[in-house]
């Protein structure tokens, strides 16, 4: 896990905040794991607008892409809309779904028959939506169980990558510097260390090491130290 999450975060840091060439990747992630698909709504409040600002990119089958945005179900596609709701994941099944029964026919129709989704939030009332689908079989409890905490780690770094790019692009950038000591913290942290080892590995005890992951939670403005990581990557702050 430790080793596949470090190959996957420098896969996707290494694409510079770019939506379609990042989901292009995550959808190679994907795959591995057992979905054929993949997308990501990255919603962004606008300070002169009430409509949040979205931004979209998918690896689905052109013909299902081009059906869904000539018939506008951006605005009712359940797993964009539904995840909003709430924290925890969404499994989903079109032919076990009642409402919006005209797109999940279409979406059958098209091979997206089965998958997962999930709702990430960053600061500012930004929020993201991960969506995974395949054409084959129903996700097992199995494979949940097996695969969900990857699947919920891929979706934070994403919101996390994709919030910072969208700041590098319309804000300027951190106005705060990372000690030596909280880079050092967040690059063992990003290598999969619990506070425990990371306090053995540096001389300091474990609520020390969890202090400083606060401190770099608060500095580069994300609610978690997973987006903490992935904003710092963006910004070339690890080093």
């Amino acid at each position: 896990m430790i080793r596949w999450r470090d190959d996957c975060l420098h896969r996707l840091g290494a694409l510079s905040g770019s939506m379609p060439d990042m989901v292009s990747e995550l959808g190679s992630i994907v795959q591995e794991l057992g979905f054929e698909y993949c997308s990501y709504v990255l919603k962004t409040p606008l300070l002169s607008a009430n409509d949040p600002e979205l931004a979209w990119a998918s690896t689905y089958p052109g013909a299902w892409l081009e059906r869904y945005f000539s018939q506008g179900y951006l605005e009712i596609d359940p797993l964009v809309r539904a995840p909003l709701r709430g924290h925890a994941p969404l499994v989903w099944s079109a032919a076990a779904r009642e409402d919006c029964g005209e797109f999940w026919e279409e979406a059958d129709a098209h091979g997206v028959r089965h998958g997962w989704a999930l709702t990430t939030y960053g600061r500012g009332g930004t929020s993201g939506v991960l969506s995974l689908a395949r054409s084959g079989s129903p996700l097992t409890a199995d494979e949940l169980n097996a695969r969900e905490m990857q699947l919920m780690w891929l979706g934070q770094t994403v919101q996390g990558l994709l919030s910072a790019a969208h700041q590098q692009r319309h804000l300027p950038g951190p106005s705060c510097e990372l000690t030596s000591r909280e880079r050092e913290v967040l690059r063992w942290t990003a290598a999969g260390k619990t506070a425990d080892e990371i306090g053995i590995i540096l001389g300091i005890t474990a609520r020390t090491v969890n202090f400083h992951i606060t401190r770099c939670v608060s500095k580069l403005d994300v609610v978690n130290k997973t987006q903490a990581i992935a904003k710092a990557m963006l910004f070339d702050m690890l080093y």
